[in-house]
């Protein structure tokens, strides 16, 4: 599972300021533009921006953020004396919606619509909130360009009332020319990563004003207005996805469906079906966590690419598709009482009864895989529908979800062998929050405060409080595949254990583990980190072949 559950109606980012140092450049005395906001390539969000600084120390940073699907403008407003935060304001229709209040010896009065005001204690100097690029400059201030290198601060994210360390670093000055013929541009670039684990990479020109913005985990890119032509090279993949030596692409072919056509939630899909005549075996592929696309891409890497092309090299036929976090990421973020059901289940049920009615698909040897978070609710999905033959699980949380939060920030924090306090911050925040999911009551579902715990409604937690896994697998009495990587640190051995003991005595469960695989079931040597998804890498043959020699042999 990555470190987010689903992707929000708004995302973690958006920064405020200290001083800039006397070598650096200087921002202007005003500066105004136009960022567009895209996720899996769909407009989602315009930002239009004036930061104004004076004389005396003040700045005034005023935006308009405005969603492309329609919905009310949210007007933002940050002032700060002397590099020193004072407030941050978001007004929605001319009414207070939050406000941060920065007073003295760290203390930060936050006021939220519908909640009483609390007061929390940080040593930010940096404050972020939601997709509010503009500030970037700011965090650009902070950056000391003369020292270079990695530079770490800490951040203050006002609507969940945490800080957590944000860690900048330049990179190599990189010269573009457009497409469309214009002249070259020279821009710097930075590398962000924010509380250890969310990367992003910046384009600035000259002056250090941001032009382009990436969140490749998740799928979110960012364009000044103007340097459209810019972006279109920038965002070109430095790698290109290579199909592993198993694959062989004459013994298939791929047909465009539609997962729950006619419906409210659309999702384009592909099928991969094997060359020849009859039926075959069919499997259909259910994402992990985040805003997937239908081969659970991730830089150079599509895992379910692999698993799709190489499972129809020997004989089984595979359904992937688009999730629905990433096809409808505004509209599905605007329902209060989000469950997994409408995150994940039903778009899987529904790529079921798909095969069962599509031509060369044997409707009696239908499979589920999940990966994940998709593993996870393998059992759920069964449960739901009871001619679903079989069942494969890869890397599938068996634990509560709310606790797996603190234990990842924990094992990214330690792979440098020490938990500084700002990393502290953070892990005791999680577990703040992970508390506080467990005290919900069946009240809060209805979720009229608008409240997020761990980047997910109350209806969500309370939706999955008491769903145990395995124990629901148990009594679904049909086949079963459970596989995990040795080396994952996302989802562990420990949740493996909990399959192995809940299922190992029933004849029709099988499980297996693989020393060198991680998370997304690539090979690699020692601790595995988020760096290591960076390189592109194939799911390993043997794991195709475990997978398909298993439904074969269930006729």
């Amino acid at each position: 599972m990555t470190r987010k559950i689903l992707y929000p109606a708004t995302c973690l980012l958006l920064l405020f300021l200290m001083p800039a140092h006397a070598q650096q450049p200087q921002q202007p005395p005003t500066a105004e533009g136009t960022y567009l906001t895209y996720i899996g390539g769909q407009l989602v969000a315009t930002e239009s921006y004036r930061v104004t600084s004076k004389p005396d120390g003040s700045t005034t940073a005023e935006g308009e953020f405005t969603p492309a699907a329609g919905g009310a403008k949210q007007k933002l407003t940050t002032t700060a004396t002397k590099a020193k935060p004072e407030i941050f304001l978001i007004e929605i229709g001319g009414a207070r919606a939050l406000e941060a209040k920065f007073g003295e010896g760290g203390v930060v009065k936050l006021n939220v619509a519908g909640r009483p005001e609390r007061e929390v204690q940080t040593k930010a100097t940096v404050v972020l909130e939601n997709l509010v690029w503009h500030q970037f400059v700011f965090l650009l201030g902070q950056y000391d360009e003369a020292r270079g290198g990695r530079q770490e601060f800490t951040a203050f994210l006002p609507s969940q009332g945490v800080e957590y360390p944000v860690r900048i670093e330049s990179a190599p000055a990189q010269t573009y020319t457009p497409k469309n013929g214009t002249a070259t541009l020279t821009t710097r670039r930075y590398k962000v990563l924010a509380a250890g684990a969310l990367a992003l990479d910046m384009w600035t020109d000259e002056a250090r004003v941001p032009l382009l913005f990436q969140v490749e985990s998740q799928k979110i890119r960012v364009v000044r207005q103007g340097f459209e032509s810019l972006a279109e090279v920038a965002f070109a993949a430095p790698a290109e996805y290579k199909p592993p030596a198993y694959v062989v692409p004459a013994s298939f072919t791929e047909q465009e469906l539609t997962v729950g056509a006619g419906g409210e939630w659309p999702l384009p899909a592909t099928l991969t079906l094997p060359a020849g005549k009859g039926t075959f075996p069919a499997v259909v592929l259910v994402h992990g966590s985040g805003p997937n696309d239908r081969d659970e891409t991730l830089g150079a890497n599509k895992p379910f690419r692999d698993l799709a092309w190489g499972l129809a090299s020997q004989g089984v036929a595979v359904l992937r598709y688009e999730k629905r976090t990433r096809r409808y990421p505004d509209k599905i973020g605007g329902i209060r009482n989000l469950t997994v059901k409408e995150e994940t289940t039903d778009d899987a049920l529904a790529a079921v009864r798909l095969l069962r009615q599509t031509a060369g698909v044997d409707a009696k040897r239908i499979y589920v895989l999940g990966h994940s978070l998709g593993g996870m609710l393998v059992p759920r999905i069964g449960a739901a529908d009871s001619q679903v033959a079989g069942f494969v699980v890869l890397a599938g949380p068996t634990r509560p979800l709310e606790d797996a939060f603190a234990r990842q920030y924990e094992y990214s924090a330690m792979l440098d062998g020490r938990i500084d306090d700002a990393e502290r911050a953070q892990i005791e925040d999680a577990k703040r929050q992970a508390a506080r999911i467990k005290q919900l009551k069946a009240g809060d579902a209805a979720n009229a405060a608008g409240e997020t715990l761990l980047y997910a409604p109350p209806s969500y937690w309370l939706d999955l409080r008491g769903y145990d896994p395995p124990q629901t697998a148990r009594t679904l009495k049909r086949p079963m595949l459970i596989l995990q990587g040795e080396r994952d640190y996302n989802v562990t051995l420990d949740d493996f254990r909990n399959w192995q003991t809940t299922l190992a005595a029933q004849k029709e469960v099988e499980l297996k583990t693989y020393p060198k695989l991680d998370h997304l079931f690539y090979e690699g040597v020692g601790a595995a980190s988020g760096a290591d998804y960076d390189r592109p890498r194939n799911i390993p043959r043997y794991v195709i072949d475990d997978i398909a020699a298993w439904i074969k042999k269930l006729k």
